[in-house]
């Protein structure tokens, strides 16, 4: 009896909440439904993805990690961080006597972008969510333009009026604290990255996405490097840096998963030519980009060239 009556609870609940609707005496999922609660949702509602690339430099030549994202509105949420994460850089800031690390845009930021582009999107839309990293920038592609009358313009506001094509979703996220179903997503993403002194995201409509870019304040930073005599290891090398800010001798065999010879000698000849320094204890030390203002030019005690480091 308890559990009929738990089941008939659960059934009118679904059915208040239209995550799903009667049709002919069955229920039936919503859209909503099978988004937020759906078992492997995609292959119901094919849209519902996310393709998530990290390429080399500024053009989509070549690609260093991608991933297509599915599952539900929150495995995706989930699923999205980790990528981002796994693919910004992390630069170390000495703060008194501490090292802070922090990633090279404001988590947070990326993250309600995110629920954003998930929450708000055109699901009629066949097309999936598209994130695109750079070297200096992320663009986040949410498929749909705006609700009109709702401009860029009005969204760049503190005041503005949300609109959503998808209250169901906005209502669910909004009770489990995931987003503010009161429309200051934009406002938070401002603030976020006000707080980590960087420029405000740029915003635009272009071919039936709405988009938005985050700016890498860090790309100048990064050294132009000549890779016309350096072998593919080497390059890989370049390439991770880029996004890890440093490496040690043992991560780069995991990396290429050549012997510990064979990497000392890529890493020694990369340092022999200014392009990598090493920081640190012999053993348990890093190599980062090479700093020609900052950097010594020499440095006998750490050289790894004097010095067995990587055991």
């Amino acid at each position: 009896m308890t559990k009929q009556l738990n089941k008939d609870y659960l059934i009118e609940l679904m059915l208040k909440e239209h995550f799903v609707v009667k049709e002919n005496g069955k229920l039936v999922p919503t859209t909503a439904g099978i988004l937020l609660f759906g078992k492997n949702p995609h292959l119901n509602i094919t849209q519902c993805e996310i393709r998530a690339d990290r390429y080399i430099g500024d053009s989509m030549v070549e690609w260093l990690d991608r991933k297509d994202i599915h599952g539900t509105i929150f495995d995706m949420i989930r699923q999205t961080e980790r990528f981002l994460l796994k693919n910004m850089r992390t630069p170390a800031k000495v703060i008194g006597f501490k090292t802070e690390f922090r990633t090279e845009y404001p988590l947070e930021a990326l993250r309600e972008a995110v629920i954003n582009a998930l929450v708000h999107r055109d699901w009629h839309s066949s097309n999936a969510i598209l994130i695109r990293m750079f070297d200096s920038h992320i663009d986040i592609l949410s498929p749909g333009v705006l609700l009109r009358p709702l401009k860029i313009s009005e969204i760049m506001k503190d005041d503005y009026i949300p609109k959503t094509r998808n209250k169901i979703l906005v209502e669910v996220l909004g009770k489990l604290k995931i987003m503010d179903k009161r429309g200051t997503g934009f406002l938070r993403i401002r603030e976020a990255m006000k707080k980590n002194n960087l420029p405000n995201p740029e915003l635009k409509e272009k071919t039936g996405y709405f988009a938005i870019r985050f700016v890498n304040p860090l790309v100048h930073k990064i050294p132009e490097i000549d890779e016309t005599n350096l072998n593919d290891r080497q390059k890989r090398i370049i390439e991770y840096l880029k996004i890890n800010s440093k490496i040690t001798t043992k991560e780069f065999v995991e990396l290429t998963k050549i012997s510990l010879k064979t990497a000392k000698r890529d890493l020694v000849d990369l340092k022999n030519r200014k392009i990598l320094k090493f920081v640190g204890a012999p053993k348990t030390g890093y190599y980062k980009f090479y700093d020609p203002v900052n950097d010594p030019v020499n440095d006998p005690v750490n050289d790894p060239v004097n010095v067995d480091e990587g055991k």
